[in-house]
């Protein structure tokens, strides 16, 4: 299961991912006072631009007509990010409570002040405060999904983007959840499994070395190699005392399996990948190619859809693949 986009990213591209974070419009309009310095960037330019200093808040003004012209996100320097990322931790549990506020927005409330500690966590020696913090957020991402009706397409337009693992895993977490209740796994104790499991299916690439992650070119065989180990490192990882179920950790280790036993890291075929695991297969393909990655641009969500009923049967489960794209297309 291969998939291509239109065309592979630039050295311009590559430099906005290092040096900037995407913050969609919606959070900023929620606070409009971040203290951190605003930068746009439309599709002819090749860098951000200074759209509004520290100094200056933004209003609701601001925010609709960048919309009008087309924008989605402000840039954040990353020197930035995290003095953004603790005024939205400062006022998150306000934000999540706040039925005035739409729930697809609270969501990535949640997903931009979890940002710097899920990405510090990710990668300390000892897994133990990535799966806590996990757990805190699977509590949080249950309780906004089944309290409120969830728009998917809204939730797609507000998530970002990038290729963070952090934010893949927050994405990730979020339509899992979105399918589980789509699929009949609406009850609360499954939902929050659910996103826990979507919030920890990368764990294992916290022992992939971050040039092989980032890398733009051709992954030689040793590198593809230790891709392929990642699941079955996340599963070994997680059985030493997370206490997570026996689903939970099947969508760690069999997220990469296909029906058809072309995937990995062992080759299972049809029923013996656990149900978790289809699922979380079908939204993880999605996310992936539908973000942007150091190698391709993004597909737009109609190819993405397009994508996905094409390797359903062979490598998805076809009926997960047609229950995300009936969500996905609901107005």
């Amino acid at each position: 299961m291969t998939a291509t986009a239109a065309a592979p990213r630039n050295d311009h591209d590559e430099r906005v991912r290092r040096d900037y974070r995407c913050v969609p419009l919606d959070i900023v309009r929620l606070y409009h006072d971040l203290g951190v310095c605003l930068y746009t960037k439309a599709e002819d330019q090749d860098f951000p631009r200074l759209y509004r200093s520290s100094r200056i808040a933004i209003t609701d003004d601001d925010v609709n007509e960048l919309r009008r012209r087309g924008h989605r996100w402000f840039y954040v320097p990353v020197s930035e990010y995290a003095a953004l990322d603790q005024e939205v931790k400062r006022t998150l549990r306000d934000k999540l409570c706040d039925q005035s506020v739409a729930p697809e927005e609270r969501f990535a409330v949640l997903q931009t002040a979890a940002a710097v500690e899920l990405d510090s966590a990710f990668h300390m020696i000892k897994c133990e405060r990535f799966v806590d913090l996990s757990r805190s957020i699977a509590k949080d991402i249950n309780a906004l999904f089944g309290d409120d009706a969830i728009a998917p397409r809204r939730l797609f337009d507000l998530v970002q983007h990038d290729f963070y693992t952090f934010t893949h895993a927050t994405n990730v977490a979020g339509f899992a959840t979105l399918l589980a209740d789509g699929v009949g796994l609406s009850d609360s104790a499954s939902r929050e499994q659910i996103a826990l499991g979507a919030l920890l299916h990368d764990i294992g690439k916290r022992f992939i070395p971050a040039r092989v992650l980032n890398k733009s070119g051709k992954l030689s065989d040793e590198e593809w190699g230790q891709i392929r180990m990642h699941p079955q490192r996340g599963y070994e990882d997680l059985c030493e005392g997370a206490g997570l179920s026996e689903g939970q950790l099947m969508m760690v280790y069999s997220h990469h399996e296909r029906i058809d036993g072309q995937g990995y890291p062992v080759g299972m075929v049809g029923d013996e990948i656990h149900p978790w695991a289809k699922l979380l297969a079908v939204v993880d393909v999605f996310d992936a190619i539908t973000g942007a990655r150091p190698y391709r641009a993004p597909m737009k969500i109609g190819q993405a859809l397009a994508f996905l009923e094409r390797n359903a049967g062979a490598h998805l489960d076809p009926d997960m693949v047609q229950c995300w794209i009936a969500l996905m297309n609901k107005t």
